[in-house]
């Protein structure tokens, strides 16, 4: 353990996302209406369930695979790829259960999406690819690089993520420095009970009193966004939250031997104000650290050029 003061679990933890974040997320999770992706820079691949995984693909060279976060898509990555593109070929799916890769077959883990990687992989037929993943995403490339180790992997890029989100008296480097098990698993339960109702008051508290009274029980609105969310297959992603929530990579990864870049922001609303870039420093020896003093949970998406630029100047260093 760092000797650092550890910092006091919040008495209610901070909000991970705006209302314009919340909409999004609802959006790439299919909860609010989503049009098709249009044709040109798609392909896909069929995983071994035979879930059909779609894949942005786009440039020529070395490539480079993008894995995004929780309600997020490969959308989210296309400010970067642009600039990626021009000396890779940059491929960033949609995960089950995210933009387009729906319905979804089956539970969600991160050993099941890890699984999806290394399938991608050899459907393209990528030798030793740089794996870049943020958040949700950096948790599957972790997974797969215990799973399934280096031998494949040119680089790995790991953005804005703890290697175990959940925390104790031992670990308070996870979620806002003081999220335990407990606290989580009591969240995933109230979604399971009731997501309808759950995310709409989410979703109220950060639209303010207008939106709040558009989105009550007895409001037009509310009754319809509550009748539609009653029927969505939740149990998928809910799973998957329960996976990550049981997830611990700080052994894995002490011992990785390829070439890691970590990617912080100092105002992440996850991990603001943690001494996460001096464990990874102190724990994988070999690592290159960045800290976004002006970036919150997602410095690829706030900063893309320079995301892009120190992400090639790594590469051209250590791959």
């Amino acid at each position: 353990m760092l000797d650092r003061a550890r910092p006091e679990p919040p008495a209610h933890p901070p909000r991970l996302t705006g209302l314009r974040g919340t909409l999004n997320a609802l959006r790439n999770f299919g909860l609010v209406g989503l049009g098709g992706s249009p044709a040109g820079d798609y392909d896909s691949f069929i995983a071994g369930d035979g879930q059909q995984v779609p894949v942005y693909v786009r440039g020529d060279g070395p490539p480079l695979v993008l894995v995004h976060g929780v309600g997020c898509s490969h959308n989210d990555w296309k400010p970067v790829a642009r600039q990626l593109a021009r000396r890779h070929c940059v491929l960033a799916w949609d995960a089950r259960g995210h933009g387009n890769c729906r319905p979804v077959l089956g539970s969600i883990t991160l050993a099941r999406l890890a699984t999806d990687l290394a399938e991608m992989l050899d459907h393209f037929g990528l030798e030793r690819p740089v794996l870049v993943g943020h958040s949700m995403g950096a948790l599957t490339l972790m997974q797969y690089l215990q799973l399934y180790g280096t031998r494949r992997v040119g680089a790995v890029a790991l953005i804005d993520q703890s290697p175990r989100i959940v925390t104790d008296d031992e670990w308070r480097l996870g979620l806002f420095g003081g999220c335990s098990a407990a606290m989580l698993s009591g969240l995933i339960a109230g979604a399971r009970q009731d997501l309808a109702e759950m995310l709409l008051n989410e979703i109220g508290a950060l639209g303010g009193p207008w939106l709040r009274r558009r989105l009550d029980i007895d409001a037009p609105l509310g009754r319809m966004l509550r009748r539609r969310l009653g029927r969505v297959d939740i149990r998928p992603l809910l799973d998957l939250a329960e996976s990550m929530a049981q997830a611990d990579f700080r052994a894995s990864l002490a011992r990785l031997d390829a070439p890691l870049l970590v990617v912080l922001g100092a105002r992440s609303p996850h991990y603001a104000g943690l001494p996460l870039d001096a464990w990874y420093r102190d724990t994988v020896k070999h690592a290159q650290v960045s800290v976004y003093a002006r970036a919150g949970h997602s410095p690829h998406i706030s900063e893309p050029l320079r995301f892009a630029q120190e992400l090639e100047r790594f590469l051209a260093d250590h791959a």
